[in-house]
């Protein structure tokens, strides 16, 4: 998150330099309507798919009963070393540290790059996620997978993962942020972990036997648009993430 000024390529002057205050910020209102053309219209179309999809599930394709069996082995394969390790990686996206971690990015994006709506990228991207989840969740109704689980189960249905959703969708908007960094040695492992937790979070969720293995695909999925989408809904005005 570093500027592209006059200054050379690669200058020494500080490891991440906060971007100039910009010179043509774009108002509330372009800013508004980026939002609706680019994140809520594309954002009720994936709703629509995601009910869709999921009714399938539940109705026509009688809750997919071959999942039950994949959840039913991993079950079986559970040690005591990897359920320590996918407790702390399916616990990193809970509700309230997604919330937190939300707002706390999202504060140092904008105080980097001196532009709040670059900054409000990760807070977009999570709760554009977390609308289209909580209400397709509800609509969907799925039940969960037929084994134990060493976490007592969230409120909402199975189908789709909100875990796995709201971390590609948290970090992979990181990942995304994290390539206009010039120095490779902070911008490479930024964007590789922003990559590598919300895999790891989805199989955390599979194997501690919170959702099938369609949930958690589809609420990949979702997180991946929600990061691209939030992303792209602020490349495209006025001094957007590319510009000095």
């Amino acid at each position: 998150m570093t500027t592209t000024s006059s200054e050379p390529h690669g200058s020494k002057q500080g490891l991440i330099r906060r971007w100039p205050p910009a010179a043509h910020p774009p108002t509330v209102g372009e800013v508004g309507k980026q939002l609706l053309r680019r994140a809520v219209l594309p954002g009720l179309v994936v709703w629509l798919v995601i009910v869709t999809l999921g009714l399938l599930i539940v109705g026509p394709l009688n809750d997919l009963p071959i999942e039950n069996t994949w959840s039913k082995q991993m079950e079986a394969a559970r040690t005591p070393g990897w359920n320590d390790l996918t407790h702390y990686w399916s616990s990193s996206t809970d509700t309230w540290m997604t919330i937190g971690s939300g707002i706390v990015l999202s504060l140092l994006v904008w105080f980097l790059t001196r532009r709040w709506w670059v900054g409000m990228v990760p807070v977009l991207a999570i709760t554009l996620e977390a609308t289209i989840f909580v209400t397709a969740t509800h609509i969907v109704g799925r039940q969960r997978p037929d084994v134990s689980r060493p976490d007592p189960a969230p409120p909402t249905s199975s189908f789709p993962s909100g875990h796995a959703a709201a971390a590609m969708a948290l970090w992979l908007s990181i990942a995304l942020l994290s390539m206009r960094i010039e120095r490779a040695w902070i911008r490479w492992p930024l964007t590789i972990f922003g990559v590598v937790l919300p895999v790891l979070v989805a199989f955390a969720r599979f194997y501690r036997g919170a959702h099938h293995v369609s949930d958690i695909v589809v609420g990949m999925l979702l997180g991946i648009f929600c990061a691209l989408t939030a992303v792209r809904s602020v490349r495209q005005t006025r001094e957007a993430p590319q510009a000095a």
